[in-house]
């Protein structure tokens, strides 16, 4: 029988001591508008598809190949280096790093002049939030003391998710009052279309989230740091071979989870515009409202489901309390098919967003109980490949069978709800299969929490 336990690692590594009190807060704090930066970088592509659409004439299966293979695609590729990266020379100003690559890649999106330039400040855009979740999960128990950091994964995952919400309902607002402060700006922005001057002002924030990362204070072991990342070296392999069975299990069923939500995401904004006639302003607070509710909900049920499984299923219970909200995501998506207003489409995003936040408040804590702490970075880089590649296909899917479906008049809705829904059962299914090798790895890595 294949050996748990790889070659040159020992089951369990000493933790990084992480700073107290309010520093290490403060370094969570970070973490969380980094977070936020990064969404509202990123849905304001979405907020933005329609008037973007017009001006460059761009078509549904280009608005995908924006959103999926230029974004999402790029992101999943750039991930390992960027892992590698952060493991070996310091998560922090990686970190730093990539907010500054993203925030000037959304600038480009406002200045660029055609599909192709759209495209390629797309693609560093995705770069640039590559590192985002390998960075971020490998970092909190670093500045986190053990004791406190399932507490803060979830403060975490609470606030990023509520984060992206606020962030759309605020980016809905920029938009709205661009025009107000147009006599304001320079000869040189104030004729600009409205889009391009919210891509430019969304990019502003980069420099200073860039210095706040730089301020947080880490206190890893330094002494046996440089041992411990060659030994890793040799053992990343060892580890995706023993382990690949939970791999594939989560790090899969995430990714059609994140194909199954972004199918909703990237075009429910797009539906009500086109659809419904709803301002670019109504969007931003309607799926900003459905996040924000949605989240606040699904984390009491959430929580609710963890304090009733976790005594019968013990380091088990994140695996079946996401596959119950995958369900619950999937026949959410499904009734898209009889939205009849934009007010519909964003009650019924908003019962997806709370029944995969139920089912994912533990996963930063679980993607940490699966790893080694000196491969953390690169393990959820490998595994962050895999998430984005299947979520890469979801814009191209809808648009696609949008641009297959055009003689309907519903059919875009048709499109998001049928990707949604089977994407979202299958990662159900997908992440249910890798129960048990994910408990065999916690009992390697962590004993202590069996």
């Amino acid at each position: 029988m294949e050996p748990l336990v790889l070659r040159g690692l020992p089951a369990a590594l000493p933790t990084a001591r992480g700073g107290t009190g309010w520093i290490a807060w403060y370094g969570l704090l970070v973490l969380i508008v980094a977070t936020v930066f990064g969404a509202i970088d990123r849905q304001i592509l979405v907020l933005l598809a329609e008037p973007m659409r017009h001006s460059l004439a761009l078509s549904d299966t280009k608005l995908g190949l924006l959103q999926g293979v230029g974004i999402t695609l790029f992101a999943g590729v750039a991930a390992v280096p960027l892992g590698w990266l952060a493991d070996r020379y310091g998560r922090r100003l990686l970190l730093a790093v990539c907010v500054l690559v993203w925030a000037g890649a959304t600038a480009a999106c406002g200045l660029a002049q055609d599909f192709p330039a759209l495209f390629l400040a797309a693609v560093g855009l995705g770069i640039g939030e590559a590192g985002l979740a390998p960075i971020v999960y490998g970092l909190i128990p670093e500045i986190v003391p053990e004791r406190r950091r399932v507490l803060a994964n979830g403060i975490y995952a609470l606030a990023a998710i509520l984060g992206a919400g606020l962030g759309i309902g605020l980016s809905g607002t920029l938009i709205q009052s661009l025009d107000a402060i147009r006599p304001l700006l320079p000869v040189s922005l104030s004729g600009l279309e409205s889009w391009r001057l919210a891509f430019l002002a969304v990019a502003l924030p980069g420099p200073l989230v860039a210095a706040a990362i730089l301020l947080i204070r880490l206190h890893p072991q330094r002494a046996t740091a440089h041992e411990q990342v060659q030994a890793s070296d040799a053992s990343l392999t060892d580890y995706v071979r023993v382990h690949l069975r939970t791999m594939v299990g989560v790090f899969g069923g995430v990714g059609l989870a994140g194909l199954g939500l972004a199918a909703s995401g990237n075009w429910v904004p797009i539906i009500a515009t086109r659809s419904f006639g709803a301002s670019a302003v109504e969007v931003g607070q309607g799926v900003g409202a459905a996040y924000l509710l949605g989240t606040v909900a699904g984390a009491l049920v959430g929580v609710g489901g963890v304090k009733l499984l976790r005594r019968r299923l013990g380091v088990a219970t994140p695996i079946r309390v996401i596959v119950i909200g995958l369900a619950g995501a999937a026949v959410a998506g499904l009734l898209f098919l009889w939205a009849r207003s934009a007010a519909e489409l964003y009650l019924l995003f908003g019962l997806q967003v709370a029944a995969l936040l139920a089912g994912s408040v533990l996963a930063p804590t679980l993607l940490q109980d699966m790893t080694p702490a000196m491969l953390r970075s690169r393990v959820i880089a490998v595994g962050t490949v895999v998430m984005v590649s299947l979520q890469s296909l979801s814009p191209v899917l809808v648009g696609t069978l949008s641009d297959a479906l055009k003689a309907s008049p519903q059919g875009l809705l048709t499109a998001v709800a049928v990707v949604g829904a089977v994407s979202l059962l299958l990662a159900a299914a997908l992440t249910q299969t890798a129960e048990a090798a994910f408990v065999r790895s916690v009992k390697t890595f962590h004993p202590e929490l069996i």
